[in-house]
């Protein structure tokens, strides 16, 4: 390694040229790569859907889905499955195990579901399977007119939707607010009677109107053809004039039904700042640039404006902006650190050895980028925050090889031999120093499930950054160092201060074991005290740019109905937009999230979102100097004017709009913050058990006692019952007429029932015909409906049936085929933690277990205990590849040791840095620590190593005095590279601030810890003593 170290130093044009060449591939891996807020999370999950128009949510299940999740049961490689059946749709969510293959799995769910065929109704659709793709929403497309018709707006929608999808890198987009264009037969029951037609024989009539397969093809000599039909008439004139044979009778279509060509009821409708329209949801895909792609939107779209001139384009919701102003911030964030660790190097030695250790910072950084880059990985929040937690850390290895290089300098030695002996001597402890702190992040890629897939950026950018630097330290730095250093006095003379550390050292010596025996009882008492007047909470809370308002009507309500309800609250808070600092609003009825972040759909339902104005910075590091550093200089950015958090503001509005509760009786009400997407609810408490009342009863119990203890934001549960269900028993006189449950339904779907009963083209594609009563949803249309018997006679359906009234769950949930009952519970981590009010509600709980019913904890406790188990793990495999780092150095285990018990005790710094700045222990934090166990030892190996060997007191001392200065400098340097993520967080950038937190203040704590208890541990075990010394 030496002699290749040798040839760089020798070969300067090859080691400027190679240089170069490196920071020009960071420069262009960082155009070409990926950038967003949160990195992509991998799904290995399998999605199932399917559905039977008309049933109630107990008729699928019993239906389909049971079938389904039995087969699914024998299929290896399966972790859990989540059902959830609606009235007419159900899916399944099935989450692969680690490490299975996605393909063969999905081969074998399809396998199931095919099997299971034989048991579905013949007239259904066969359920699909597909692996659950991550779709980045990258921006939404309101479509408005004010002179097109609602239908002509869909059908402009749809040619402009087939457009944007056709550009790179979009994934998918999404329509809010249209529907397919139909045929509507509805057909009039009293026009039957007139002309004595039977119903069922109508609706077969109509069936066979239009056909749109092939029918077949000739082959003559010279003379090939196609044979197919016009697909039926193509307006709703020709329809009604067409003649059709019911029985033994011809009769005109439209003297005895009504023939439209529409767009049905839509699904879902939206709006945008109180306007109605179609809502474009699209999204990137993994390899998207969404800065970029946002841009090439715009501008495609601006062409889109000059091909459809009646239409109005308003973009909102451009996540490129928030990832861009974002990213400004930590890069920002980012120059600064830069900045302060080049500053406190030129004060705390010299301005020489500033120079050339800060050149090294971005070639460090260059490295971790083109690593990210060709490893298919993204820029992100995650990954540059990594890079800002790390940037003082990177310096380290600089600072002691450039340091070594200028103390034989200023010994008289030639520069080329100064260079290559300081190197040399640093070669082994810089080496292991840097795989100390790689060790003790290496073993975060052993965490689990999605919480891996989101922080693991964390480690891959440490390490990269760290092994660039290492690079740079052994390769680039000792040719800057020969061309740049010279015999040079340093900034400051720290003889004062190493003398001033010496006689402290000889008070600490003569009562060392006093001092041994504060720091090694002392300290884990004062850190198990403070530990205990903490609190824990998975991820910190954070200011996002967005709230959602959601909530649900009545299930009886129209989606009509729906959106006037959702329209008034829009209208409220369009008038008081400026006190609540919205952007925009943006509305869809007919789906939502709700209070719990479950995805639901239903007439009956709305989600309101929220667009507001960005913090109003008031500090000077984000007011003034951010916008320097990130070179926008601009300090009066318009779209930055609020001065609330999203937490303040959500309060405000769930108040202002508690009204609309309470006259419309909305249903699981709610004004929800933004959340870093791996916890659905804080608390999620499953309830399994035969005995519904039961059940439902103690989920009601529960739900008193939750709405007793403060800090409760919301609380839902999925027990609502949905519309009622008739259920149709022949009577005795239906029996004598022969009339059968079959018979009976099939008279009744093609009036009733919203399926297909055939198929048409026009110039769009496919369009569906359907059939319905004319009056189809009047009660009395229903009962009084007439249905021919097998031997002619016309009856009511009222008469020959008897009605039983039911009402089934609005939706079933379950988890690998058990039923569940969910009780789901959001706090105010302000004012108490998940844990906290789990520990409330536990001796509940426990009485209800004794009830008989089993009760699963989900949620926030869910993550909680796969992070423990995961971080057990990862400790153990730290400190262990850390240990066997330091017997590199340290030979006898005693010595590796002592350096090993600073970590434990270091743990008191870091905590009380959280107490400092008000913040609660996070997963974040608990990372944070895992990497202090790395940085802090590489202070106690400088130390030790100087002492190692020694045995009498002048020699202890004088070694111990040396170490002063760059323990401390290697300290102060890290500290401020992370100096304004610690202070200066802002929006999702406090997701990581306890990172920096545990490793600064766990690092400040950690250097008196090297400078005192250290040479104390040393001096006992070393029985070095002043009295037997002199």
């Amino acid at each position: 390694m030496a002699k290749i170290i040798e040839y760089f130093i020798k070969n300067r044009s090859l080691n400027h040229v190679l240089l170069i060449f490196l920071l020009l591939l960071g420069v262009y891996s960082y155009q070409k790569i990926p950038k967003e807020i949160f990195p992509i999370i991998e799904l290995d999950k399998i999605m199932v859907t399917g559905g039977y128009p008309g049933a109630s949510a107990g008729n699928l299940d019993k239906m389909a889905v049971r079938d389904i999740e039995s087969e699914l049961g024998s299929i290896e490689g399966i972790e859990k499955i989540e059902t959830v059946v609606l009235p007419g749709s159900f899916s399944i969510l099935i989450s692969l195990e680690e490490g299975a293959d996605k393909i063969d799995a999905l081969n074998k769910v399809k396998d199931a579901i095919a099997k299971s065929r034989k048991y579905l109704p013949a007239d259904m659709n066969e359920p699909v399977a597909t692996l659950l793709a991550h779709h980045r929403p990258l921006i939404s497309l309101s479509l408005s007119s004010d002179t097109l018709s609602f239908g002509e707006l869909i059908e402009a929608a749809k040619e402009i939707k087939n457009k944007i999808a056709r550009i790179n890198h979009i994934s998918e987009v999404k329509i809010f607010g249209d529907s397919d264009k139909e045929v509507s037969v509805r057909i009039d029951t009293k026009a039957l009677k007139a002309y004595g037609l039977s119903p069922s024989d109508v609706v077969s009539a109509v069936s066979s109107l239009s056909y749109i397969y092939p029918i077949g093809e000739v082959k003559q000599r010279g003379n090939f053809f196609f044979i197919s039909t016009v697909h039926g008439p193509k307006n709703s004139i020709k329809w009604e004039d067409m003649i059709i044979r019911v029985g033994s009778k011809f009769v005109r279509l439209g003297d005895i039904a009504e023939v439209k060509f529409i767009y049905p009821q839509n699904k879902t409708l939206s709006t945008f700042n109180g306007r109605r329209n179609v809502t474009l949801k699209i999204s990137k895909g993994e390899e998207g640039n969404s800065i970029a792609l946002s841009k090439k939107l715009r501008e495609y779209v601006k062409g889109l404006e000059k091909q459809y001139p009646k239409i109005h384009f308003d973009f909102y919701r451009d996540s490129s902006k928030v990832v861009k102003n974002r990213l400004d911030i930590v890069i920002s964030n980012l120059m600064f650190g830069f900045i302060l660790v080049f500053l406190s190097m030129a004060v705390l030695i010299n301005l020489r050895i500033a120079a050339i250790v800060a050149m090294g910072i971005p070639f460090a950084f260059a490295i971790g980028i083109v690593f990210l880059y060709f490893s298919g990985y993204s820029i992100n929040i995650i990954s540059l925050l990594g890079g800002l937690i790390v940037i003082g850390i990177v310096v380290d290895d600089a600072i002691v090889v450039a340091e070594n290089i200028q103390r034989y300098i200023n010994e008289g030695y030639p520069k080329h031999e100064a260079v290559v002996k300081g190197l040399r001597e640093m070669l082994l402890p810089v080496t292991l120093a840097t795989v100390t702190t790689v060790a003790a992040f290496l073993p975060l890629f052993m965490m689990s499930g999605e919480i891996k897939n989101f922080i693991i950026l964390i480690p891959i950018a440490v390490i990269m950054i760290l092994i660039g630097s290492l690079i740079e330290s052994f390769l680039f730095l000792p040719l800057h160092a020969e061309e740049f250093l010279k015999k040079q006095k340093n900034f400051v003379d720290w003889r004062a201060f190493q003398e001033k550390y010496e006689r402290f050292l000889h008070t600490l010596i003569k009562y060392k074991k006093s001092f041994l025996a504060f720091f090694l009882l002392g300290i884990p008492i004062l850190t198990v005290l403070t530990v205990k007047t903490m609190h824990f909470q998975f991820f910190p809370t954070f200011d996002g740019n967005y709230l959602f308002i959601t909530g649900k009507l009545d299930i009886n309500t129209p989606i009509e109905d729906t959106m006037k309800v959702a329209s008034e609250m829009e209208r409220d808070l369009l008038e008081k937009k400026d006190k609540f600092f919205i952007k925009s609003i943006s509305t869809v009825v007919g789906t939502r999230r709700s209070t719990a972040s479950e995805n639901e759909t239903g007439e009956n339902t709305f989600y309101i979102t929220l667009e507001l104005y960005e913090m109003k910075p008031e500090d000077f590091i984000n007011k003034y100097l951010n916008p320097i550093l990130n070179l926008s200089f601009d300090f009066n950015d318009l779209d930055k004017i609020r001065t609330l958090h999203t937490y303040e503001l959500a309060k405000m509005i769930r108040k202002e709009l508690s009204k609309y509760e309470k006259k419309y009786h909305i249903e699981d009400f709610g004004v929800i913050e933004e959340k870093p997407g791996l916890i659905k609810s804080d608390i999620q408490l499953n309830f399994i058990g035969k005995n519904d009342k039961l059940i439902v009863s103690a989920i009601e119990h529960l739900k008193k006692e939750v709405l007793n203890i403060p800090g409760i934001k919301d609380v839902s549960d999925n027990i609502q019952y949905g519309k009622k269900e008739y259920k149709l028993r022949i009577n005795s006189y239906g029996e004598r007429l022969g009339f059968s449950e079959a018979y009976i339904a099939k008279a009744l779907s093609g009036y009733f029932l919203d399926n297909r009963k055939a198929m048409s083209f026009d110039k769009d594609g496919v369009m569906e015909i359907k059939t319905r009563a004319l009056k189809k949803d009047e009660a009395e249309t229903f009962f009084d409906f007439e249905i021919v018997s097998l031997s002619g006679e016309v009856v009511r359906l009222r008469d020959i049936v008897d009605f039983i009234e039911t009402r089934d769950y609005e939706k079933i949930e379950k988890r690998d085929g058990d039923v569940v009952k969910s009780l789901f519970i959001n706090v105010d981590k302000h004012v108490i933690t998940p844990e906290e009010m789990l520990d409330k509600l536990s001796p509940f709980i426990e009485k209800l277990k004794k009830e008989g019913i089993t009760i699963k904890l989900y949620g926030e406790k869910e993550k909680n205990r796969q992070f423990a188990s995961d971080m057990k793990t990862a400790t153990v495999l730290a400190l262990f590849l850390i240990l066997i780092t330091l017997l590199f150095i340290f030979p006898k285990l005693k010595y590796a040791f002592m350096v090993m018990s600073v970590i434990p005790l270091s743990l008191l710094g870091a905590f009380l840095g959280h107490k400092l700045l008000g913040i609660n222990l996070t997963m974040p934090s608990v990372i944070g620590l895992l990497g202090l166990a790395g940085v802090v030892i590489n202070d106690g190996i400088i130390m030790l190593d100087f002492l190692h060997g020694t045995h009498k007191a002048k020699e202890f001392f004088e070694r111990a005095k040396l170490r002063l200065r760059p323990i401390l400098i290697t300290s102060i340097t890290t500290f401020l590279g992370l100096f304004s993520l610690i202070f200066y967080a802002t929006g999702q950038a406090v997701i990581l601030q306890p990172i920096a937190v545990s490793l600064g203040f766990g690092l400040l704590w950690g250097t008196v810890l090297n400078l005192i208890y250290l040479p104390a541990l040393y001096a006992v075990v070393n029985k070095i003593d002043l009295k037997k010394d002199r």
